[in-house]
């Protein structure tokens, strides 16, 4: 998928694209990733999701860092489509010099974030959002650097290019 901070085609100028994948580089990663440091991507099961699973475990109400890219000028190499079934790289925190991504398919979590590696960008979705297939549609932002309040914004999710979402 292409996850992008507004409207996809104002994101790639405006240097707002939040996630890409395959490599793919252009002003798409330009305007973005050498600029913020990289590129970073969490889960985290929702106050309200926790409370519909009502498992006897210890409350976890924090994020876990899933996926990461460097500063640079190309997105991150999975094709996963975000469904977190590929691992490469060696997990190395936020700031780390290469990329790489863990497994988090078999993960609790309906939350994603996507910030920049600064954190000066950052959008925070329901998975749900995330998930299915759509092109230039508007898709849930729960809130946002640029919003507290919740709004919509175009993004690409195609089953057959591999560098979506977006």
């Amino acid at each position: 998928p292409w996850i992008t901070l507004r409207d996809h085609s104002e994101s790639v100028k405006e240097g707002e694209v939040m996630y890409g994948e395959n490599s793919f580089g252009n002003i798409h990663a330009g305007n973005v990733l050498p600029v913020h440091n990289g590129a970073d991507v969490y889960v985290r099961m929702s106050e309200e999701g926790k409370a519909k699973q009502q498992k006897c475990k210890e409350a976890h109400d924090g994020w876990t860092l899933v996926r990461h890219v460097p500063a640079g000028n190309v997105w991150h190499p999975a094709k996963d489509q975000l469904v977190g079934t590929e691992v490469y790289g060696t997990p190395s925190g936020d700031h780390g010099e290469a990329a790489w991504t863990v497994r988090y398919n078999t993960m609790d979590y309906d939350e994603f974030m996507f910030s920049t590696g600064d954190c000066l960008k950052w959008l925070i979705t329901k998975k749900t959002s995330v998930f299915g297939w759509y092109s230039n549609t508007d898709r849930e932002i729960l809130k946002s650097s640029a919003s507290d309040r919740p709004y919509q914004a175009r993004w690409y999710r195609r089953a057959n290019n591999k560098e979506d979402p977006w």
